[in-house]
């Protein structure tokens, strides 16, 4: 029951497996990704999600605002940039912009 396996039961040796794994990876990465079709009430799901998680993130924060101020906060600011379709990338760029006006 515990003992080593025989290695007659085992069909293919490890290193059959690894080529075997390694055809695969490589096939993996060679092909390029292509858009798989949703189903449309996926892709209705997706885009009221889209819409409503901004809300629910700025109604939490305002329930959280009372009790923790910051985490509140946080939520707020996080909810009204993501209404506001503002991203990261953007708030970086006007903190360098802000930055180069001291700098001058």
């Amino acid at each position: 029951m515990f003992s080593k396996n025989n290695p007659d039961k085992n069909p293919m040796a490890t290193s059959e497996i690894e080529n075997l794994t390694n055809e695969n990876n490589e096939d993996l990465f060679d092909t390029e990704l292509e858009e798989i079709d949703s189903p449309p009430l996926v892709k209705l799901v997706e885009k009221i999600s889209g819409i409503l998680s901004p809300y629910f993130i700025v109604i939490v924060g305002l329930y959280l605002y009372d009790n923790n101020f910051l985490f509140g906060s946080i939520l707020i600011l996080i909810g009204v940039l993501s209404l506001l379709k503002i991203s990261y990338e953007d708030v970086l760029a006007w903190i360098e912009k802000i930055k180069g006006m001291f700098k001058s």
